[in-house]
């Protein structure tokens, strides 16, 4: 497992003065990966839950991302052969991305070309970036699905920060 925190939070005396300005959210990114086994979903899905949880996620999307991870994670051990999955949670201002995916990139490659799959299962024109991915509410739990052109998988979700409780 790896990590990567950057800075932007405010400090906990920064907290209690009157002026302060409003909190950033934390800007990290991690990665976890599992093999592929009975029990990979939910062990993605703790994982998500377990980091967001730590940074101070607002519960309710702590706990649609893990939702998202695991469902994705099971849908991953359905239709992938490959025996390793990856989790990697991202966030920035704006909000919290997370993609599982069964692409484990060698060191010395850079990013794969991530295709959106229709809902007919065609692969459209373009890639899509996990940052262009639009933040789900709390009503929307859909998993955008990408694939690469030899077959690789990848199910991706954005949720946005409470709007009136942003982590400190």
């Amino acid at each position: 497992m790896s990590s990567t925190a950057h800075p932007g939070t405010r400090s906990p005396r920064a907290a209690h003065a009157p002026d302060a300005p409003e909190p950033t959210p934390p800007r990290l990114s991690l990665t976890v990966e599992a093999d592929r086994g009975q029990r990979t979903h939910t062990l993605i899905g703790e994982a998500a839950h377990s980091l967001l949880v730590a940074i101070g996620a607002p519960p309710p999307l702590a706990r649609r991302m893990s939702d998202a991870a695991t469902v994705a994670a099971h849908y991953l051990v359905g239709h992938s052969a490959l025996s390793r999955y990856r989790l990697r949670v991202t966030t920035d201002p704006g909000g919290v991305s997370l993609a599982v995916t069964d692409y484990i990139e060698p060191s010395s490659a850079g990013a794969p070309a991530w295709l959106p799959v229709s809902h007919a299962g065609h692969l459209e024109p373009a890639p899509v970036a996990l940052a262009s991915l639009p933040a789900r509410g709390d009503d929307d739990h859909g998993l955008d699905l990408h694939r690469t052109a030899d077959g690789r998988l990848r199910l991706a979700y954005r949720g946005a920060w409470a709007a009136s409780t942003p982590p400190c």
